[in-house]
């Protein structure tokens, strides 16, 4: 009986140690995902929605990936829903469900680079590190482009983060862009020209959230230990060794010079919008980096 009774103690304490760790769990990341952020006090975009406007917005919010969590036509979609977390990305367009009433051009514009909405909720999906660096002129056509969209009917559910989602907040495994990004800094009024090493240097400002600040690659932020790492596109890594030619090639078609499928989870699709000189930018400026030892492939 005294077993017994020892066993029994045992398995409460262990309870009450699962109990308290998994408040613990939930306490931390409801803090991380309740938190506020403010706005920045930037000056208004210049969003004139004339033709040239609109189709360079068209462009881009094709090759900056926009349409491949918002869908086409803006309005949103349950990107996942399992014990990570329900996933969804917001109905951009002024239907019912949509959000766009709830912002001005310069709320559009804290959304994109800043990740905060327009009450000041950090955005926990929105990558907004990786738009973050992109010029004033850009993002007033993403906004044009978003403006001129027409509404759709498409009510969503709320973002839910379940327990696994929870736990890598917890950990500080998912980093909120709000957090990290210098709210603080002066944003370029255009965008550099096509085809050179700064074209490389402002497009790839994007690549960070995956493959890290230092291009070297490794474990992606939010995804399972066992998922594939990002790859090493320094010159030390793989990317190093192709040709500017692969190198477009394997943007356009999503393999690489041997042949091998690009892993999904590069965004090879919005990719293969941009033109021959912007991807040769980035190929140029990917070249200029300090090599890295990580060589992961994705």
């Amino acid at each position: 009986m005294r077993i017994v009774r020892w066993i029994a103690k045992a398995g409460a304490v262990v309870v009450g140690l699962m109990v308290l760790a998994i408040g613990g769990v939930y306490a931390q990341s409801q803090w991380t995902l309740t938190r506020k952020g403010t706005p920045p006090d930037r000056k208004a975009l210049l969003v004139t929605r004339d033709s040239a406007q609109l189709a360079k917005g068209a462009k881009l919010t094709v090759s900056y990936g926009c349409q491949d969590c918002h869908t086409d036509n803006l309005a949103g979609k349950v990107m996942a829903d399992d014990p990570f977390g329900r996933l969804v990305s917001t109905n951009l367009t002024a239907g019912v469900g949509g959000v766009l009433a709830h912002y001005d051009d310069r709320a559009l514009d804290a959304a994109i680079r800043d990740g905060v909405s327009w009450d000041g909720r950090k955005l926990m999906i929105m990558p907004s590190l990786e738009y973050a660096s992109m010029a004033d002129d850009d993002i007033a056509a993403i906004i044009a482009n978003i403006r001129s969209r027409a509404p759709v009917n498409r009510t969503l559910p709320s973002v839910s983060m379940g327990p696994v989602g929870r736990a890598l907040i917890a950990a500080g495994r998912i980093p909120v862009a709000y957090d990290v990004i210098d709210h603080t800094r002066t944003t370029r009024a255009v965008a550099p020209t096509a085809g050179t090493v700064e074209t490389g240097r402002y497009i790839a400002g994007g690549c960070v959230g995956c493959h890290a600040s230092d291009y070297g690659g490794g474990a992606v932020p939010g995804q399972p230990s066992s998922a594939k790492h990002a790859a090493n596109i320094t010159p030390s890594g793989d990317v190093g060794k192709w040709s500017r030619e692969q190198f477009i090639t394997a943007m356009r078609d999503g393999r690489r010079p041997d042949g091998t499928v690009i892993d999904s989870l590069m965004p090879w699709k919005a990719f293969a919008r941009f033109s021959d000189d912007e991807l040769q930018g980035i190929y140029l400026y990917l070249r200029t980096l300090p090599p890295k030892t990580i060589v992961a492939s994705r």
